[in-house]
């Protein structure tokens, strides 16, 4: 029987402690927190992951759009011990790079991008699976200094701000700033660049420090803000701007299957549309970018074959080509695309009209590779790339560049095989980092959908 308080009481005893504001939570108020919260997603685990773990969090820029979010600014490593947080601290994505042994080869378009010959912490959410980015991260971490790390979360720029506006105003002091939600976005883009030498102990990154004082504020927050701290968050995870990896494999499978893993979600039976997008202009270009997909499916007449026609366009309403700090930090978009389709889909055109101008890709060859990664000099904009990315998916790669004040585009001429002759059915995915876009699905000429994507969708239509 749960009695002081009732269930209320005992959630927030538990989520004060996991804040380290409580010293030791005891066997029977988390006995008593599973039986409140019986049938939540992790509950289960939460007192093993508590016991004696240590978590890196994440601050991703979205403003600097990456794979799994935004640009890796700043991360914390937190220690739990026995059910309560010990130790929060802060670190610049940065002094673990400037720690790394050796040489690691880097992805091609980072390499043709920033041309420094080698692979860091700050670019390795690369691969589109958050599972696998979070345990290149791992690794990188591992190499800098951290020797044990149990699970990675990744935030991006949204959610912080959301628990801004329930927590405000909040005071940052390591930057003497009073944030709110109001002026959060624009504080995190005019601090975002300040001189550091890799390898510093200074706190280069605002969204790290911001971060801190947040988790400091819920220490003293009142019941109804750890009540709405949580539903915030809830619903982050289950929109996929918040991703979890945890190391404990039975952790992990109940949080893929709430969907809060950041995996492809790949399914037989039904079409995929993964767009992903990569700012590799070092700068935050994406304050300032809106997309729409428009997909056009056709039969091919006598066959089971469909023509799938995808055009993305981008509109970059950024005012300058470079940033001005202190006021403007974003600039022209230097954007790798990778759209992930079927690995059994055929790729018959892609046609790109941009800021470098309207052509037709040719697909890449071994010769384009010939020479290590870490010597290309210049971004391949007459190209695209396929890699696999899993057993069922690949990934079609190129450069688009979205100048500040303009639009551009890509369109891909695609050919599949139809899983069902009388319909058609399409995942379409929205990348974390992206709070949406306009969508339209037209069928043998016709529009079918006309919508707006902020989280995965499904769609399906009759093809006759």
């Amino acid at each position: 029987m749960i009695t002081g308080g009732g269930c209320g009481s005992v959630v927030l005893k538990v989520m004060k402690g996991l804040s380290g504001e409580n010293r030791v939570l005891s066997r029977y108020q988390w006995k008593a927190f599973r039986w409140c919260t019986n049938g939540l997603p992790l509950v289960n685990h939460l007192e093993k992951l508590t016991d004696d773990g240590t978590y890196i969090l994440i601050f991703g820029n979205n403003t600097e759009l990456r794979p799994t979010g935004g640009f890796m600014g700043s991360y914390a490593k937190i220690t739990f011990k026995n059910g309560v947080m010990k130790e929060m601290r802060v670190h610049d994505i940065y002094q673990p790079d400037g720690q790394l042994p050796g040489h690691v080869e880097p992805p091609y378009p980072v390499q043709e991008s920033f041309r420094q010959g080698w692979w860091k912490l700050r670019d390795a959410n690369w691969k589109i699976d958050y599972r696998k980015a979070a345990q290149d991260i791992g690794w990188f971490l591992e190499q800098g200094g951290e020797e044990r790390i149990d699970g990675i979360i990744t935030v991006n720029l949204g959610t912080v701000n959301g628990l801004i506006g329930i927590l405000e105003p909040v005071q940052v002091r390591t930057y003497d700033a009073t944030v709110t939600r109001e002026n959060f976005y624009q504080l995190a883009q005019s601090e975002a660049e300040v001189g550091f030498k890799p390898g510093s102990t200074q706190k280069r990154d605002f969204l790290g420090a911001a971060g801190v004082a947040l988790w400091e504020k819920t220490k003293s927050a009142k019941p109804a803000e750890i009540f709405k701290i949580i539903k915030l968050i809830k619903s982050e995870l289950d929109d996929g701007q918040v991703l979890v990896w945890i190391k404990d494999t039975e952790a992990q499978k109940e949080a893929e299957l709430w969907k809060w893993g950041g995996d492809l979600g790949f399914r037989h039976g039904l079409d995929y549309l993964y767009i992903v997008e990569t700012n590799l202009g070092a700068n935050k270009a994406n304050c300032c970018i809106q997309r729409k997909v428009n997909q056009e499916i056709n039969n091919l007449s006598q066959s089971s074959s469909l023509r799938n026609t995808i055009k993305t366009e981008w509109a970059n309403s950024g005012q300058y080509p470079s940033p001005r700090p202190p006021e403007f930090w974003g600039g022209d978009y230097f954007n790798y695309v990778r759209t992930v389709v079927p690995r059994n889909t055929g790729i018959k055109r892609i046609r790109i009209e941009d800021g470098v101008g309207e052509r037709i890709l040719r697909e890449s060859v071994p010769a384009d590779f010939a020479s290590p990664n870490s010597l290309r000099q210049e971004r391949s904009y007459d190209m695209y790339h396929t890699e696999d990315v899993e057993e069922d998916l690949k990934s079609v790669g190129f450069w688009v560049r979205v100048n500040a004040g303009s639009t551009a585009s890509a369109e891909l001429e695609l050919e599949s095989q139809a899983e069902d002759k009388n319909s058609y059915s399409v995942l379409v995915k929205r990348q974390p980092g992206i709070e949406g876009f306009d969508y339209q699905l037209t069928v043998n000429g016709k529009i079918e959908v006309r919508d707006r994507v902020e989280r995965d969708r499904e769609f399906t239509v009759a093809l006759w």
